[in-house]
């Protein structure tokens, strides 16, 4: 830090020895003042924590320059001495303006680079997620809820609160945890280490948050020495730090704190995102480890913090074309929908514990509400895979949330999470719904390319096997999927019904001693709404085996003449 201090004080030393240059007999006045102006630089950068980049650099040298030159310019008042070192520091200060200038000019408008540097595979033919990927299936609002109610069990607990919400995965399960942090300056000085974490099972949405004892002392919200980012800071400076520091912990429960960090591009503070950092931080030992962010230790499920993820997604949407056309042609731009969660995207865990996030793209366009694709980004690594091709055209994920929340108006119930499954080979978004106070309250399952075939229950079970139901009802061809397979069916038929799809109507019903609910229309077959119970039928269809959902191909009723 005080090397740091140093460098952005050249400016000011090099007034300082112009104008002894000029008034000699001021030296200590020179000195004494560069002295007091070096102590006030190091009082910011102990604040501020500025990067050891070039353009940080340059930019507290101008800062410093500017603040300097008054008291410079008293001490060298000597006669013609004054013009040239107002000369000279003139020149000083224009050429710091004109490369700050420059450098904040490439940070915000030369974005292509940046977008050059995401890690991107374009997949056309889109695999949706399904059921073997883990659902995080409680919200982080819920989460917090609960936490929030259970901070009573903190020793001490008007010390503290509730930090940020990691989602993690811990001895196979997946969790979401949440340090308790210092409630402010002095709850810190009177308690110096923090008591522990929460925890909870991030699939079930009847857990309950368990706390878990571990004193830390280097936190994010410690003062000081003791702040976790002052800490990285002081060992990294040369790193910029990308979002906060969040807490992960081992297969033992023991606490650290990870923070995503990169180095700036010349001048600028771009970013390259194929050469992302992860600090590891012992919020209790104080010792820090720096790895690429793909070779973190393995219970490090999080490299690249969600809030980046977020900022990735935004960058990939929008600047594929560079800065002017993401502001006006907008050729190629997508726009990420934030779906509700802390940082705008969705956390999910495959069936080997690695995370992703998920989130999907809309157009620009303000009354577009179909999904141009969706993309999961890898949160250890950064890749991201952008999936295109048979969801365009399907409703996108700010479409799904306003239909979930419809069948609740009067509860003024909120929609939150969306993310898309492959239920039997359809396109479906999944969403939750939450009441005022956060709870959760109900499942929404919603064909994405069908608003009115959906389903509503407040447990994951019940609400697929209602969604199959409408889906067999709105006929959807258990021949889109590789789970489905071609049956001959003689039998008598013990349940029927008839109901409405468009302007045609589906016949619903199933046979004695087979499990299967089948599905013929009355276009194909007009008779078979007079199907009743105790007639036998002859068929043949396609039957998804994991939904025990039948669509009628060929069909016959022998006891209708």
């Amino acid at each position: 830090m005080y090397l740091l201090t140093f460098l952005g004080m050249i400016s000011v030393l090099i007034m300082a020895c112009v104008g002894l240059l000029i008034n000699a007999k001021h030296i200590v006045g020179f000195a004494f003042s560069y002295a007091i102006y070096y102590v006030l630089l190091l009082g910011l950068v102990f604040l501020a924590m500025p990067s050891k980049s070039l353009l940080s650099m340059i930019g507290l040298n101008l800062l410093m320059g500017v603040l300097y030159l008054p008291i410079a310019a008293l001490f060298a008042n000597d006669g013609e001495g004054k013009n040239l070192f107002g000369w000279v520091s003139g020149c000083l200060v224009l050429v710091l303006v004109i490369l700050v200038g420059v450098g904040f000019a490439q940070t915000v408008f030369s974005v292509k680079p940046v977008y050059s540097s995401l890690n991107v595979k374009t997949e056309k033919k889109a695999p949706l997620l399904d059921k073997k990927e883990t659902p995080i299936a409680i919200s982080p609002k819920t989460v917090r809820n609960k936490m929030n109610k259970a901070m009573s069990t903190v020793p001490n607990t008007s010390y503290y609160k509730l930090g940020s919400l990691q989602t993690q995965v811990v001895k196979g399960k997946v969790v979401y945890i949440a340090p308790v942090e210092f409630d402010g300056f002095w709850k810190w000085q009177r308690a110096h280490t923090t008591p522990g974490y929460f925890i909870i099972d991030a699939t079930n949405v009847n857990a309950e948050p368990h706390f878990v004892k571990q004193s830390m002392k280097y936190t994010p919200s410690a003062c000081l020495a003791d702040d976790a980012q002052r800490v990285i800071y002081n060992r990294y400076p040369e790193w910029i730090q990308e979002g906060d520091p969040q807490l992960e912990v081992n297969d033992q429960g023991e606490p650290y704190y990870i923070q995503t960090v990169y180095k700036a591009r010349g001048l600028s503070k771009r970013i390259n995102y194929r050469t992302l950092h992860v600090v590891v931080l012992n919020s209790k030992t104080k010792s820090t480890q720096i790895y690429t962010a793909s070779g973190a230790p393995k219970f490090i499920n999080e490299s690249i913090a969600s809030s980046t993820a977020a900022t990735m997604n935004s960058i990939f949407g929008k600047y594929a074309n560079g800065f002017w056309n993401a502001r006006f042609g907008k050729t190629n731009v997508k726009v990420s929908n934030n779906n509700g969660t802390e940082d705008g995207v969705t956390p999910v865990v495959d069936k080997h514990g690695n995370i992703s996030y998920f989130n999907d793209f809309t157009s620009p366009k303000s009354d577009a509400d179909s999904t141009m694709g969706y993309s999961m980004i890898n949160a250890r690594t950064g890749k991201i895979t952008y999936y295109t091709g048979k969801n365009i055209g399907v409703m996108d994920s700010d479409g799904a949330k306003k239909i979930a929340e419809k069948e609740y108006v009067a509860q003024k119930w909120s929609a939150t999470m969306p993310i898309m499954y492959n239920i039997d080979g359809t396109p479906t978004w999944v969403v939750s719904l939450l009441d005022s106070t956060g709870a959760f309250r109900s499942y929404a399952y919603i064909k994405a390319g069908d608003q009115s075939v959906k389903a509503y229950a407040s447990t994951a079970t019940d609400a697929l096997d209602q969604y199959r139901v409408q889906l067999a009802a709105a006929g959807s061809t258990a021949s889109s999927t590789g789970n489905s397979k071609m049956s001959k069916v003689t039998g008598v038929v013990s349940r029927v019904i008839v109901l409405p799809s468009g302007n045609s109507q589906n016949v619903l019903f199933a046979l004695k001693g087979n499990s299967v609910l089948w599905t013929v229309g009355s276009n194909d077959y007009p008779k078979a709404v007079l199907m009743k119970t105790g007639d036998r039928v002859q068929l043949a269809g396609n039957v998804n085996k994991s939904a025990n959902t039948g669509t009628v191909q060929v069909f016959k009723n022998l006891s209708f003449k």
